[in-house]
């Protein structure tokens, strides 16, 4: 086991190391070709994007690295292209140029791919299999339902993120475009949250059709995962059988006890 597992993380750093060049040599050639004056900052900036957009497909082929595939692998890559890749963004974006835009715009398409696939993987783990009981209920999915509460708050986050960017006009009330990128990104999230939880303080809300569908989805989510799956989860027993378990093992030391007395 452990001659396989270093194996692996072998194989995953020469993808790395793969990654990393692949990255180089794709910002240096199309700067030079479409740039008269060679910038290395800018170069240097593209490919830091470059590798942070790929990176995460270098650990998504490599079945079991670290540990099983499955929902905690998905949480993973859903909080690194939430919270990581656009602080990267935000933080570097005067830095990048727009030589790679159309090779950017493919590999937003294929993150966002795979950002679909980590939460239907989440959804079914958390929902489908629970529901058609096609696994044992265990006490780590207390804290799996959780997290994945998180992660669709953050996601819709995102959504209306990105609603904001592309609509003409004013798609929240209270979100202006004035604001930073990342106060921008952040008021989002806010947003997210206060509505997944249904709160509703009422200082930002959506204007648009589509916020407000987005917005129903949302609670919708929020009250299934909360009200339903998390309830049914704690219902189930699971920690009443700990409780029990405890019981049966304290009866069993007191009648040892008991017995060795009386002996």
């Amino acid at each position: 086991m452990k001659l396989l597992q270093k194996k692996q993380f072998k194989s995953f750093l020469k993808n790395i190391l793969i990654v990393i060049l692949l990255s180089i040599l794709i910002s240096l050639i199309t700067t030079i070709s479409l740039n008269k004056n060679f910038l290395l900052i800018k170069c240097f900036f593209d490919a830091i994007k470059i590798f942070f957009s790929v990176l995460p497909l270098a650990f998504v082929v490599k079945r079991n690295f670290l540990f099983k595939d499955g929902p905690l692998k998905s949480i993973l890559i859903i909080l690194y292209y939430l919270i990581l890749v656009p602080i990267i963004n935000f933080t570097f974006k005067e830095y990048y140029t727009n030589n790679l835009k159309y090779f950017f715009s493919f590999l937003s398409f294929v993150n966002i791919l795979l950002l679909l696939t980590s939460h239907i993987i989440l959804l079914k783990y958390v929902i489908t299999d629970f529901l058609k009981k096609k696994r044992k209920i265990v006490i780590s999915d207390i804290g799996i339902v959780i997290t994945t509460y998180i992660t669709i708050a953050i996601s819709f986050g995102l959504l209306y993120t990105l609603l904001s960017l592309y609509s003409t006009t004013p798609a929240f009330y209270g979100i202006s475009k004035d604001l930073s990128n990342f106060e921008f990104y952040f008021k989002h999230i806010y947003f997210s949250f206060i509505t997944i939880s249904t709160v509703g303080y009422g200082d930002v809300y959506p204007l648009t059709f589509i916020g407000q569908f987005l917005v129903l989805i949302e609670i919708i989510t929020g009250i299934m995962l909360t009200n339903v799956i998390l309830g049914l989860i704690i219902g189930s027993g699971i920690l009443n059988t700990k409780d029990r378990k405890w019981e049966l093992y304290s009866s069993k030391i007191e009648c040892n006890v008991f017995y060795t007395v009386n002996q």
